[in-house]
């Protein structure tokens, strides 16, 4: 038998699939949004413990190591430059503001955080009033949803603003029914925490900023939660058999076995006797030459005196 060496950067991989999968079902149940920490931070950190991990009690190769060690310097890198913006808060550039009221709470966008999002029920109605300084015009207008750093644009449009208003106000009555008219079919599959920013820019000035919302549902309300946890389970069960099970393999045939010493046997695999002596058989005493070869060999009772 001989070892089974261990295999970093196959346990890196996994180690990254089950930090996506815990980033995908924190965001969806509410606790957090998938932003830089999420993202990449806790992927690679959870990498990074499952190579360890893969080395107890088994002989590794330095460049397989060396390979899972570097690739794993970008995620965590990049995710550790997230921290400092754990707290913080929405924005809102161009002296313009932003206010929202759903059935469950009302909030200025500058309020909101990662930890104190704007909380909207899926199933209810949200309404919003917006101000600029000045008069913008000709302007166009963008909405965006961040998602792992990039910013999924949902909505956008433009207009001459012929009435000269420098304020906009809206509502409806139905958010799943608004989400679905911005394109999304299963709007009820959106829940969770999300970084939601825009931008108005124009004749006579331009605002943009960001803020966070809260769409409640169930910690596995959605089938994107659900194909998280079975992907990440898969990939752990993976890992176990990789790193916990199997830790020897049958030698190859034919392989030379003379080098391994087996504790009770002579080199020879005959069972040794006390005292270091090798007990006889009957091939022995047929050597040519041996002094007991030509002895008629009889049970003790058949010989005669």
């Amino acid at each position: 038998m001989e070892p089974v060496p261990a295999r970093p950067v196959t346990a890196m991989f996994l180690g990254l699939i089950v930090g996506l999968g815990a980033a995908v079902i924190l965001q969806q149940g509410g606790v957090w949004p998938m932003d830089k920490i999420t993202t990449f931070l806790l992927p690679g950190l959870l990498g990074l413990v499952f190579v360890l991990l893969s080395r107890v009690r088994r002989p590794i190769s330095a460049i397989p190591l060396a390979i899972a060690l570097i690739l794993l310097i970008a995620p965590v890198a990049y995710g550790l430059t997230g921290i400092g913006e754990a707290r913080e808060r929405g924005q809102l550039n161009g002296d313009c503001t932003v206010e929202a009221a759903s059935d469950r709470d009302t909030t200025v966008v500058t309020d909101t955080s990662r930890s104190n999002p704007f909380d909207i029920d899926p199933e209810g109605g949200l309404s919003w009033f917006a101000t600029s300084p000045g008069l913008i015009t000709d302007h166009e207008w963008e909405i965006w949803v961040v998602i792992g750093e990039y910013e999924l644009v949902v909505a956008d449009g433009g207009e001459a603003n012929k009435d000269m208003t420098t304020s906009n106000m809206g509502d409806v009555s139905d958010v799943q029914g608004y989400v679905e008219g911005l394109g999304f079919r299963s709007a009820d599959q959106i829940q969770g925490i999300y970084e939601v920013g825009g931008f108005i820019d124009g004749e006579g000035g331009s605002c943009d900023g960001f803020g966070f919302v809260k769409i409640e549902a169930g910690f596995f309300g959605s089938i994107a939660s659900w194909i998280a946890l079975v992907l990440g389970l898969i990939a752990l069960g993976i890992f176990g058999i990789v790193a916990f099970t199997e830790r020897f393999r049958a030698l190859p045939a034919g392989h030379d076995t003379r080098d391994h010493v087996v504790v009770g046997a002579t080199s020879e695999g005959r069972p040794a006797l006390e005292g270091g002596d090798v007990e006889p058989t009957e091939t022995d005493a047929d050597q040519p030459g041996d002094p007991q070869g030509d002895r008629d060999i009889r049970p003790r009772n058949d010989r005669s005196d």
